[in-house]
């Protein structure tokens, strides 16, 4: 998830989203730990958290007006001091589901939205190229398991069949001409044994 955005508001600024974080992080300390049934108790923490300014993000402030209209509802004190908010620049992220984005007009939020459909067409693309590419991939195996004459992957077995085959060749020459060699001498032996009763 985005490190700027926070419980649907979206920091420019990283480091006033990590504090937002924090807030965050303390109001659901508080809500665990108060009573909304002791409005008096519930009244000196909205005091106190007022003046001492103790939130300075809209999730804290949020927080505030939420205990603010509750003790309001629930006491009908109407002079419960405001809530002193510093001017920064934040862009509320809309509901997703929703097309229309009243509240939304900053540049900020338009430029972010245009580059996420970009990147949304981006990664339709790279995924289609990538089972075009995973595709041709398995075709490649299924060829080289189904094909016996691939050239590179069987030429070592062809050429020691090769050489054997010329081996086993050259053997059966060389047995023939011994026994071609043995009838020469026998005939050489027989002839000489002729000459010599002559």
């Amino acid at each position: 998830m985005d490190e700027h955005i926070v419980e649907g508001y979206y920091f420019e600024d990283i480091r006033e989203a990590s504090k937002a974080k924090k807030e965050y992080f303390n109001i659901c300390k508080l809500k665990g730990s108060i009573s909304f049934d002791d409005l008096q108790g519930l009244k000196k923490l909205y005091l106190k958290l007022v003046g001492k300014n103790y939130f300075s993000t809209p999730i804290g402030y949020a927080f505030l007006q939420e205990m603010r209209e509750y003790i309001v509802e629930n006491l009908g004190d109407e002079d419960l001091p405001l809530i002193s908010v510093e001017k920064k620049e934040v862009i509320k992220v809309p509901d997703v589901l929703s097309e229309k984005h009243p509240e939304v007009s900053s540049e900020k939020y338009k430029k972010l939205r245009s580059d996420y459909g970009k990147l949304k067409k981006e990664k339709t693309r790279i995924l289609i190229i990538t089972a075009a590419l995973a595709v041709i991939v398995a075709g490649m195996f299924y060829i080289m398991a189904t094909n016996e004459n691939i050239g590179y992957f069987n030429t070592e077995e062809k050429i020691v069949n090769k050489y054997s085959a010329w081996e086993e060749r050259l053997v059966s020459w060389e047995n023939e001409l011994k026994l071609k060699e043995e009838e020469l001498d026998q005939r050489e032996q027989e002839l000489d044994s002729l000459d010599s009763e002559d």
